[in-house]
């Protein structure tokens, strides 16, 4: 259980590290691991910026990279919160919805979490991860069709789906001592 909390764990991260941040009332890295002091890089093959909607729209093989971790999507949508200081830019504390279009991989260390789709919602504060979802840690792996972690509580919850027969298949292989 504490193994796919941790890799369930790393999904959620990618998407709640503004959050926290925003929460304590500093603005941190968005990706895991990252501080409010590392770069925060999105490369990508073109960007749309909507100002009357405060939405950005990254496309074309997307890499962002923010400290130690990596997300890599094929889209990746930021909606900020109100007009602010950053005109044009997605402030780390003016985050409040991120939606990437996958494949979606997200890497961090260890850990590797993959999906189809993925989404944090500043609101409700859960991160949710569908479509074909790999958690993996080393050479242990959970699949599934959705993954949901609730930030607050810091509880992850996998399902299964119809392409896995309605299971959530784990694989947990002990370290050599």
């Amino acid at each position: 259980m504490k193994r796919q909390i941790l890799c369930a764990g790393l999904a959620a991260l990618v998407f709640t590290g503004a959050a926290q941040a925003a929460g304590k009332g500093r603005s941190g890295g968005i990706l895991p691991g990252a501080s409010a002091k590392d770069p925060l890089n999105i490369d990508a093959g073109k960007l749309d910026y909507f100002d009357q909607d405060q939405k950005l729209v990254y496309s074309g093989s997307v890499i962002v990279t923010n400290g130690p971790s990596t997300l890599k999507a094929t889209r990746l949508t930021i909606l900020l919160e109100g007009k602010g200081a950053t005109e044009g830019g997605a402030s780390n504390d003016r985050v409040k919805h991120i939606e990437a279009d996958g494949p979606v991989t997200l890497v961090s260390k260890d850990q590797v979490g993959t999906g189809d789709h993925g989404t944090y919602d500043k609101a409700d504060n859960k991160v949710y991860l569908t479509g074909n979802v790999t958690l993996t840690q080393g050479d242990n792996i959970v699949k599934g069709d959705r993954l949901v972690y609730d930030v607050t509580s810091g509880v992850a919850t996998v399902q299964g789906g119809s392409q896995q027969g309605g299971r959530v298949r784990s694989t947990f292989t002990p370290k050599n001592q």
